[in-house]
This record gives structure tokens, C-alpha cells and sequence, in this order.
């Protein structure tokens, strides 16, 4: 019967559990090799990787969805930032977290799909803000009051007067830019770019062009704002530092959430402090990591009036 997905959707709906207290559980580091990680696993000879973080890790079942979160916890600053890696796939921003979980403490989630790294969780039914059942649930279209367990087990591990920072790492940019693109992961406005106009998007302002590994309209940070208001001083006063830093900045206007991270902040949580660093894909991931990197640093420096508290100096390197 053609109701039956329908009616199988509105019992997850009514009977998906409710949010509560997130219970974590510790591993020990002798038994990272169980959690089936390959980006723990790709550090599994190396222990200064996750030297001085804790480890810890969460199980859960949602909405036709098993989902499983691995927290990174600074044991010198715990009161740091909150970083998260949506995507599993996307390897280069979790080097990027690890490396900022040591430069600036805090605490880091990734979503782990399994041993094979996929982008999708796959399950069978309802995903974020969509109404139709799906086979595969993108976590960062994931975020919405009809998951509340999920966003409630990343949210929890947010600070008040911290920052929270969101990393990813893609592809190409928007489809017909000759280069196998996809999406619209690009500071470039695609009907401009189709006329041979380099011009930026709506709201979006490129950096001065100064560092040549952000000079790149894939590589920038994302800023949302509510669309029923304006891109508020303080916003304006980081983008423009980050802009004089050689970052390109773009200001997502959100009207209704497409259930990322992103929109659900802008519409739900204005009280927290959000930006999201993009980096193009490359094969060393050290690269894209490094690009994340200098984003990081720029923002905690020059944008700590978003969040009205400073943030300490690194805990460690320079």
C-alpha cells in the first residue's frame, strides 16, 4: 500500500525517544582499534596523535537511523571550543580537529560511519527535515527538532561563551566549472562564473588574496545569520578581519533549514557563536588540514567579540 511509508514515518516521528542526558562512555586507548574508526586507525602507530585527549564514545538509534558519535576531549582546556566533523568521509578535517583540539583544548565530535568511511549513514527513515523515508542519512542534514537525540548528543558538549566550529573538507564547487564540481561548496557565483565572471556569491567577500593556500573559492568560512535579520556589527567587524588575514568569508543567509548544522544554529540556537571552515579535498591531507589551520587561528584571534569571551592562548604550539 502506498500509506504504508507514510504511516511507518509518523510512528518514528511520535514514538522517536526523547532527548535526554547523553550517556558516553570512556575507551581506553588500547581499545581504539574496536571503535572501527579508520581515522583513529590511520594514527594507530602513532600515540602522540591523541596524546592529552581523552576519548570517549556514544550509541544510539533514531528515527530508523544507529548512529555512532566519538568524542575527543582536551585534558589540559576542556573549556575550549566545541568542533565537529559531520561527515565521516571528509578525513582531512579530522586531522584538522585533532590538531586544533591541541593548539586550543576544547572538545571535538566526529560522526563515525564504520571501518569504511562513508558520507552517509545508512538505515531506513526520516532524516533531519526531510518528510520523505530515506536509505541514507547525510548527519549534516541532520539537525532538527524531529532529532532530538542526535542534535541534543552533539549540542550538549557546547560551552556558553565558547565558540562552536564546524569543519569540512569537499569538492570541486558548483557543477560546470569544468573541473568535475559539485554542489555549491564555492565562494563563486555560479551564473557569473558560466559568463566568465569571477564575482562572489550573494554575501560573500573574498579575502586579500595574501596566503596562497586560501586563495582558493573553495577554501573559506562560513558565517549564517538568520534571514529575517541582518549580518549583525560584530559579524561584519570578524568577517572583515578574516578578509584582511587572506580568508574569504561568506555570510549564509538562512530562511528555513535545509538540516545542516549551520541553518539549525542560525534559526534555533543564536546564542551560540557558529562558523564553519571549508577546504578543498586534496590527496595530502595535510593540505587541506593546514588551510583549516590558518582559518582556526584567525578566527579565535580576531572574532572573539561573537562569543563575548576571549579565548585563552594556545595550550600548545605557537
Amino acid at each position: 500500500m502506498r500509506i504504508a511509508p507514510y504511516l511507518f514515518a509518523l510512528a518514528l516521528y511520535c514514538f522517536a525517544p526523547a532527548a535526554q542526558a547523553m550517556e558516553w562512555r570512556s575507551v581506553d586507548k588500547a581499545m581504539l582499534a574496536a571503535l572501527q574508526d579508520d581515522d583513529i586507525n590511520r594514527h594507530k602507530d602513532e600515540p602522540e596523535f591523541l596524546e592529552g585527549i581523552s576519548v570517549s564514545e556514544i550509541r544510539f538509534s533514531e528515527n530508523g537511523f544507529d548512529w555512532h558519535l566519538i568524542r575527543f576531549s582536551s585534558e589540559a582546556n576542556r573549556d575550549g571550543p566545541l568542533w565537529v566533523v559531520p561527515h565521516d568521509d571528509e578525513n582531512a578535517a579530522f586531522e584538522a580537529m585533532i590538531a586544533a583540539l591541541h593548539k586550543y583544548g576544547g572538545t571535538g565530535i566526529a560522526v563515525n560511519t564504520g571501518s569504511t568511511s562513508t558520507r552517509r549513514q545508512t538505515g531506513y527513515g526520516l532524516c533531519g527535515v526531510r518528510s520523505a523515508m530515506v536509505s541514507a542519512c547525510d548527519p549534516n542534514r541532520n539537525f532538527d527538532e524531529r532529532t532530538p537525540v542526535f542534535t541534543q548528543a552533539i549540542l550538549d558538549a557546547w560551552k556558553p561563551g565558547r565558540p562552536l566550529i564546524a569543519l569540512h573538507t569537499n569538492s570541486h564547487g558548483f557543477g560546470g566549472d569544468g573541473a568535475g564540481g559539485r554542489g555549491d561548496i564555492t565562494m563563486l557565483d555560479a551564473r557569473a562564473y558560466a559568463r566568465g565572471e569571477i564575482i562572489a556569491r550573494a554575501d560573500g567577500y573574498f579575502g586579500n588574496r595574501t596566503i596562497a593556500m586560501l586563495d582558493n573559492p573553495d577554501v573559506y568560512a562560513i558565517l549564517p545569520y538568520a534571514g529575517t535579520k541582518a549580518i549583525s556589527d560584530g559579524e561584519t567587524v570578524c568577517r572583515n578581519a578574516m578578509n584582511q588575514s587572506g580568508i574569504n568569508v561568506w555570510h549564509e543567509r538562512v530562511r528555513r533549514s535545509d538540516g545542516s548544522l549551520s541553518n539549525y544554529v542560525a534559526l534555533q540556537r543564536p546564542d551560540i557563536a557558529y562558523v564553519n571552515f571549508e577546504a578543498k579535498r586534496e590527496v595530502d591531507l595535510s593540505t587541506a588540514a593546514k588551510a583549516q589551520g590558518l582559518m582556526i587561528d584567525a578566527y579565535l584571534q580576531k572574532c572573539a567579540g561573537l562569543w563575548s569571551q576571549p579565548m585563552s592562548a594556545p595550550v600548545s604550539g605557537p
